[in-house]
């Protein structure tokens, strides 16, 4: 219909009536995070996520000394997966934090962290399917699940600064546990790790974002271009220095 009303008419009568026709106004897209705020997020990352790697390895630790004594060839498999990946990982931050490496990359070190606590999170949260067999005890396997799925939230809650950082340690987890219940058949461990896993994702996502929110209160968005900030800074001082000489 509109197409056929447009038909015969010339090109004067379209741009009059492209000039009548009401613009729709541009959505204004939400401004993100500033700079310094995103920065700081990275800063609280770097320095929380070291509590959170030492809590991992003192459980991880725990749980292969107790899974050792039945099974010495499960434990000392993943003992060995679990060092590896904390050692990648305490490595990475502690070259940040010392400046050895990657300090002038920030973000290029969240990347890279964030990808080796991919790893740690997983080898974490299968600790309930490779230290208890299938035939292994219930109770020996219920510990294992609780001790990995807490280890797991709790490092992602430390970790919260940077979404996809903690959900490194919170997906496995969460995913693990579900997939414990299925495979011991049991409805009640199914149904207490799918709801500890979305009450502790829901806690998770909801410290992520008030960390967001009070960084960007902090370090608000500033509408000076950068490279005029320095023309600002000279204008300003020259004219200081101008009225003070007027005034002597």
């Amino acid at each position: 219909m509109a197409s056929a009303s447009l038909q015969g008419k010339t090109v004067r009568e379209l741009q009059d009536l492209a000039r009548e026709t009401p613009m729709q106004p541009r959505r204004r897209r939400r401004p993100g995070l500033s700079r310094a705020a995103r920065l700081h997020l990275v800063d609280i990352l770097s320095r929380w996520s070291g509590l959170g790697l030492a809590l991992v390895a003192g459980v991880s630790v725990y749980m292969a000394v107790a899974a050792g004594r039945a099974y010495p060839g499960r434990a000392a498999a993943w003992a060995a997966m679990m060092l590896a990946a904390l050692w990648v990982a305490r490595r990475l931050r502690s070259e940040f934090r010392s400046g050895a490496s990657l300090s002038s990359r920030p973000f290029r070190w969240r990347a890279s962290f964030t990808a080796s606590l991919s790893v740690l999170g997983v080898v974490l949260a299968s600790a309930p399917i490779l230290l208890a067999p299938t035939g292994a005890p219930a109770v020996f396997g219920v510990q294992i699940l609780a001790l990995s799925v807490t280890a797991s939230f709790a490092a992602a809650l430390l970790a919260a600064a940077h979404l996809p950082s903690a959900a490194a340690f919170a997906a496995p987890g969460a995913i693990f546990a579900v997939l414990t219940g299925l495979r011991a058949g049991d409805s009640g461990l199914l149904f207490a790790g799918f709801a500890t896993s979305l009450l502790a994702l829901t806690g998770l996502y909801l410290a992520h974002r008030y960390l967001e929110k009070s960084a960007a209160r902090a370090y608000p968005r500033t509408m000076t271009v950068r490279r005029e900030a320095p023309r600002q800074t000279a204008s300003r001082g020259g004219a200081s220095s101008a009225s003070s000489a007027l005034q002597a």
